[in-house]
Parts: structure tokens; C-alpha cells; sequence
């Protein structure tokens, strides 16, 4: 609570304020705090993982989305009373205070629900193909996987492995080795696929829904540049989830997402890779948080447990999904 009275005194006079826990949030200390009846965000960001380049980084991306012709409202960052974007705090930490957007957790119970995902997902896509900044940062790719937390990097994952700190099975960790063989091995064909700036987290989580339609995005901490496609195999990999493979849903997220972008046959090709690394660059981030101190083995399986359900299912329906890709998303 005292870091929380420090840094909404950068902010405001007023000392009374009223704090609520929000739904999302999982890698900073996140409150929904009203103050004089107004709600903001209130963020106090992982040491670890945000640095001041990289809020100046994100506060440029938001700002830049929310000047665009685009259906949904993005958090942005608020000023405190020094005209400054972000607070550096007594314990070395960062806090700022953001915009809130009101709306609750996006449904996925019907394939119109699943379109406007996609819709949604794919309209973000296409406009931060425009997003351009003279800062040197410009976050970490996903395809730089051993770079994604200060407390991950090879040397630190190879011994993680070596001696995991709870049990994990020799199955599992020939199939993790496998996926990072085959993802060092496609270097130079996913180098070839355009590239430009990615949300990485466009998950229903990060969403904020009013009146069954979703009209507001969140959590833009992971956007970086990357490989462009990464964005839809993300969220296509969600989509995939919620619904155990449905492929009516999939379909309408497709379909969703064809309403404001298009691909190329050679990112098609390269979807399932795209979805492995997605899978990998998580685990080293849980891997990091746990180098951190962070209680990480639950979440850690269950990605774990997601990524071989996922590449198995994509495997099992390759052909049937390519068709579906070729059908939307390739212009005729």
C-alpha cells in the first residue's frame, strides 16, 4: 500500500482513493483505483521486465493507436503532476497510471463472437504495420527466444533443463528440444516473412467487450517488432483453445480476421513453426520469472501441456486449416 500512496501522490493531491483487483495483469502489480469518483489504471510494472525505454516505447505505440481509424480505444498513458509519463519509485520500481476503459472479458460461445475476435485481432494487425518510431528500442521479437527476460538468456535455460527445479518428464523435454531444434533450423526461411510491429498478447483476456462487441485492447507489454503473421497465429492459437479445436469457430475467427488483412502463402507455410515459438518464447519468460523467485510450475505445465496439444492438433488438421487460410486470407 505504500508504493500505491507514492505513486498516486506523483499524481494527484488528493489522498483518498478506493482500489479494486482487475482480471488481468498477471506479470505487474495491477489495481483499478477511483479517485474523486474517476477510474484509472494503476500499474506498479515487474522490475524484471519494464524499463523506462520500454514504457516510452509502449506509451508511443497506444498513443499512435489511438489516433487511427479504428474500432477499439487503447489505454493510454496519464501525465503526473511533473509532466512525466511514468514514476520511478523508492524501491527502484516503475508505476504509472493509465486510462481505464470500461467492458468485461469478450464471450466465445458463438462463431459471430469468434469473427469479432478475429476482426478485431486482424484490424490491429494491419494498422500497426504503420507504426513507426525514432526510439532505439523497439522491444524484444518472440523469435528471439532466449533474450525475452533478463533472467533467461541460454546459459540460464540450458541449466533450468539440466535440473529443473519440479519433475519434468523425459517426454516432455525431448519434445521441448525438438521444437527448438526446428525453430533455430527455419531461421532464414522466417526471416523472409514481412515484418513489423506485434501486439503478442491479443488474447480474449486483453479485451474488453461492451454490448457483445469488443471495443477495447489492453496489456501492451510483450509489442515488439516481429515477424508480422506471428499476431494471427497467436490469437488464432487462443481461438483454438477456448474452443478445443473447434472448426466452425475457427473458421469465423478466419473470416473475422480477413475482414482487415490478408497473408502470403509462405507465411501460411510457416504458421505451425510460428505457433512453436510462440509456445517456447512463453516458457522462457515463466522460466525467467522463476530465476525471479516467482511460483511458476502451474503455469509452466499448463503451457507446457498447451503446447503439445496445440502442435498436435495442428498437425492433425493441416490440411483442412491450410484450405481455410487459402480461402480468406490469400487476395484473389
Amino acid at each position: 500500500m505504500d508504493l500505491i500512496d507514492e505513486l498516486l501522490h506523483h499524481y494527484f493531491e488528493e489522498r483518498a482513493y478506493e482500489i479494486e483487483p482487475v482480471p488481468f495483469g498477471l506479470m505487474n502489480f495491477t489495481k483499478i483505483v477511483t479517485v474523486k469518483d474517476s477510474k484509472y489504471v494503476l500499474r506498479i510494472y515487474n522490475r524484471h521486465l519494464k524499463t523506462i525505454e520500454s514504457i516510452e516505447f509502449e506509451r508511443e505505440v497506444t498513443s499512435f493507436l489511438s489516433k487511427q481509424n479504428v474500432t477499439i480505444v487503447v489505454p493510454l498513458f496519464l501525465e503526473t503532476k511533473a509532466n512525466e509519463p511514468y514514476v520511478l519509485l523508492s524501491d527502484g520500481t516503475l508505476g504509472a497510471l493509465v486510462t481505464y476503459i470500461e467492458g468485461v472479458v469478450p464471450a466465445m460461445s458463438t462463431t459471430e463472437q469468434a469473427a469479432n475476435f478475429g476482426r478485431v485481432v486482424g484490424e490491429v494487425s494491419s494498422v500497426l504495420r504503420y507504426f513507426q518510431s525514432d526510439l532505439l528500442y523497439k522491444g524484444t521479437p518472440f523469435t528471439d527466444i532466449y533474450r525475452l527476460h533478463p533472467l533467461a538468456d541460454h546459459e540460464a535455460i540450458t541449466s533450468f533443463f539440466e535440473d529443473p527445479p519440479f519433475k519434468i518428464s523425459a517426454t516432455t523435454l525431448h519434445f521441448y528440444r525438438e521444437m527448438v531444434a526446428l525453430a533455430e533450423k527455419s531461421k532464414c526461411e522466417l526471416l523472409e516473412l514481412p515484418r513489423g510491429l506485434v501486439h503478442h498478447d491479443l488474447l480474449v483476456f486483453n479485451l474488453l467487450a461492451m454490448d457483445n462487441q469488443i471495443h477495447g485492447a489492453l496489456d501492451f507489454d510483450f509489442s515488439s517488432w516481429d515477424i508480422s503473421f506471428m499476431e494471427f497465429a497467436i490469437s488464432l492459437n487462443h481461438m483454438i483453445q477456448l474452443t478445443n479445436g473447434d472448426l466452425d469457430f475457427v473458421e469465423a475467427f478466419v473470416y473475422g480476421y480477413s475482414q482487415a488483412q490478408t497473408c502470403t502463402y509462405q507465411e501460411i507455410d510457416q504458421l505451425q513453426r510460428l505457433t512453436q515459438i510462440y509456445h517456447i518464447a512463453i516458457l522462457h519468460v515463466y522460466i525467467g520469472q522463476h530465476y525471479s523467485g516467482v511460483p511458476v510450475e502451474v503455469s509452466f505445465r499448463y503451457i507446457f501441456d498447451q503446447f503439445q496439444v496445440r502442435d498436435a492438433w495442428l498437425s492433425d488438421n493441416r490440411i483442412v486449416l491450410e484450405q481455410l487460410l487459402k480461402k480468406y486470407l490469400i487476395p484473389s
